[in-house]
């Protein structure tokens, strides 16, 4: 019995290189299977998700190798729509040989708790319990007690030999830390991870002697390095190491976003390129929606080395749900019952045209200019914008007014700005959203953006930054549809402030954008 068991093993190793030289293979597609990653991925999205990964690698001599993973993850989010922790269910049925002849099986359950360093900002520490089942699958091999002379091997006689003793189990521990940082969609814009598989070493041995398990040592890392208009590139590195070997995934995820919503998720490809040095190059493509995801990669062999592995296609599916607190959802339900229940308008406020001059001005701040209430945000700007637009335009017509650009509309837009920074926040978005689906329906309307900073740095830093502030804006409302030509940006730095900058608040004011809407025929 134990000869021939010895003899299925040394078969087995000797087959599949995977085996041999890293005892945790990895996915292609490894963000279908991010518990197998790192365990601390479970609290890393608001979006409650089960996906799918199968796998096919045929080798020289007809040796296949099956792998599918199933990956379940709920997050728990607070009142205050804040993600604090999460918890996860990963499954694995992993066939390598001719007729599957070695099997295992595993089934884990993962937790992860998180902190927040900086906004936008994760650190996520996570655990993860994990049973495997191994097995040694002979029933279509034959002893010689199945042997019948002149007739062959017949599998229906007892074959002599105990199959009990070709199955092993274990439970392993392992964790995992991971930060991320997101703009404002929720779109991840850098990580890094490190996570410790199997560190209480168990036994896998099948036979008597202890055959301890290494422990594996996993880290990814990746950041968006390029983003203009649709278009965004990450390059990203996925490495394992235990004792056995080291092995490299590098390459790069390019995005490109089928649709341009200003807040919220964007239909978005993304095309895989990466390699896996002496091993593979891979090659893939995914469609990711808010509610699911697909996926195809294939791994071409590269590498003298590796002879035997002659590809993998791998196919991946994901299906995902926003979660929302329950608290969150009562007090929305009864925002849209009131709204629903209360009597509709009979009569809009409008300006009337014939106080529109040069120089008429409208001051407002951005939180002034989100309250506006109910689905009727959008309509009102361009409402509001459009006859302001028509007025000019009637004065013009009449030889009132000469033909260059005059102020349609001037607002002064604090956008929450930190020091050092020009990031925009979910009001400011908002905001600008509204402004650029106004410009869509007003064409003669243009915009002129100027910067300003507080007085903390020097007169050249601030400047700077202050364009910067300007440009970001820019680049926001451009992506909505609008033409750059119609926008133009500007900075003052700190040599315009409205206040004399004594201590943070009036700094606070200080760092804003001046926005100017003209009318130009």
């Amino acid at each position: 019995m134990r000869i021939l068991i010895k003899s299925v093993l040394i078969v087995l190793l000797s087959g599949p290189g995977y085996l041999v030289q890293a005892q945790y293979f990895q996915f292609s597609q490894y963000n279908f299977t991010k518990q197998r990653i790192n365990p601390a991925l479970v609290a890393n999205s608001d979006y409650a998700s089960v996906s799918l990964d199968f796998r096919h690698q045929p080798t020289a001599g007809g040796f296949n190798l099956t792998s599918n993973f199933l990956d379940v993850s709920y997050p728990l989010i607070a009142s205050n729509g804040k993600r604090w922790s999460g918890f996860g269910l990963s499954f694995m049925d992993d066939r390598a040989g001719q007729q599957a002849l070695f099997q295992a099986q595993e089934a884990a359950l993962a937790y992860a708790i998180n902190i927040t360093p900086a906004k936008g900002q994760t650190l996520s520490l996570g655990t993860k319990v994990l049973y495997q089942s191994k097995r040694l699958n002979m029933d279509e091999l034959f002893t010689g007690a199945q042997f019948i002379p002149d007739r062959g091997f017949d599998e229906s006689i007892f074959n002599g030999e105990d199959n009990t003793a070709l199955r092993t189990n274990y439970v392993s521990f392992n964790l995992g830390l991971h930060w991320q940082q997101v703009d404002r969609r929720g779109s991840t814009m850098s990580y890094f991870g490190i996570s410790f598989f199997d560190f209480n070493k168990p036994n896998d041995s099948f036979l008597e002697e202890t055959n301890t398990l290494n422990s594996t040592v996993v880290g990814s890392v990746g950041a968006n390095i390029y983003k203009r208009g649709k278009l965004s590139v990450m390059p990203e590195v996925l490495f394992t190491i235990n004792s056995n070997t080291a092995l490299f995934n590098i390459g790069t995820v390019t995005r490109y976003d089928l649709t341009t919503k200003w807040r919220g998720f964007n239909d978005h490809l993304n095309f895989i390129t990466k390699v896996v040095p002496g091993r593979s190059i891979i090659t893939g493509i995914q469609f990711q929606r808010e509610t699911f995801a697909l996926g195809l990669s294939y791994d071409f062999p590269a590498g003298k080395g590796n002879v035997a592995n002659t590809g993998a296609v791998e196919i991946g599916l994901e299906l995902k749900r926003l979660v929302i607190p329950k608290a969150r959802r009562k007090s929305a339900n009864k925002k849209t019952s009131e709204k629903a229940s209360a009597p509709k308008a009979t009569t809009s406020k409008q300006i009337m045209p014939a106080a529109i001059t040069k120089d008429s001005t409208e001051q407002s701040t951005i939180k002034a200019a989100v309250e506006e209430s109910g689905d009727s945000k959008v309509e009102t700007m361009s409402t509001r914008l459009k006859h302001k637009q028509d007025s000019l335009a009637t004065l013009a017509r009449a030889g009132s007014l000469k033909h260059e650009p005059y102020v349609v509309e001037k607002t002064t837009l604090h956008f929450n700005f930190e020091f050092n920074s020009a990031d925009l926040d979910d009001e400011s978005s908002q905001y600008l959203g509204d402004l650029a689906e106004a410009l869509k329906d007003n064409p003669q309307l243009r915009i002129k953006l100027v910067g300003h900073t507080d007085n903390v740095g020097s007169d050249k830093f601030n400047l700077k930054l202050s364009i910067y502030r300007a440009e970001v804006i820019k680049s926001f409302i451009v992506e909505q549809g609008i033409a750059a030509d119609r926008i133009l940006a500007d900075g003052k730095g700190m040599r315009e402030p409205l206040n004399a900058n004594k201590n943070e608040a009036e700094r606070a004011l200080n760092r804003r954008v001046e926005l100017t809407i003209m009318y130009e025929e």
